[in-house]
């Protein structure tokens, strides 16, 4: 299975968390969440291959697929990589501000995944997802969880809903920030 890492990139990163964290920090953060996320796809047994979507080259890694987007979001980013034909046999997204995702994590999404499943962010999003092939389902992130899950079923999917505290937790407001620093 693919694994998709959809990340914005460093300018302007993370500004929500400005209060907290400065412009650097934040650039610090979105590194370190990002590189967290890629050692676990790296490790789990259900991903095969990454593909890292961003605008920015400067998140590129040694070994690893880049997509370049246009930086107009990750709807846009999303919708390119999953018709992108790597991820024709099955494709996991995994939002790369999941700091406490685990390659066991991963794996049990993707074992899911019959075809869909569905990881429900805290604040009421999804952070990840995965579909056995890709059948022309085109998710849309940056909505409730819920328009998600309405989505697949028009689209004649069956989710399983994966709840899962290192797939629930991405880091994008100060709240989120502080439950990271809790969880450390």
């Amino acid at each position: 299975m693919l694994a998709i890492v959809p990340v914005k990139g460093l300018d302007g990163a993370k500004t929500r968390l400005a209060p907290l964290l400065s412009a650097d920090e934040r650039a610090r953060l979105v590194v370190e969440m990002l590189d967290r996320v890629l050692a676990a796809c790296a490790t789990a047994d259900a991903i095969g291959r990454t593909l890292l979507v961003t605008p920015d080259r400067r998140l590129a890694r040694q070994g690893l697929d880049v997509l370049q987007d246009s930086g107009s979001g990750h709807a846009d980013a999303l919708e390119l990589a999953l018709a992108d034909p790597r991820a024709a046999n099955g494709a996991l997204v995994v939002m790369a501000d999941c700091p406490l995702v685990t390659a066991e994590s991963l794996d049990a999404l993707a074992r899911a995944a019959r075809p869909l499943a569905l990881a429900p962010a805290q604040d009421g999003g999804v952070n990840a997802l995965a579909l056995s092939s890709a059948n022309g389902f085109r998710p849309r992130f940056g909505v409730p969880f819920e328009v998600t899950l309405a989505q697949a079923r028009t689209a004649g999917l069956e989710a399983a809903v994966v709840d899962d505290p290192a797939l629930a937790l991405d880091v994008d407001r100060p709240e989120d920030y502080e439950r990271l620093l809790a969880s450390a």
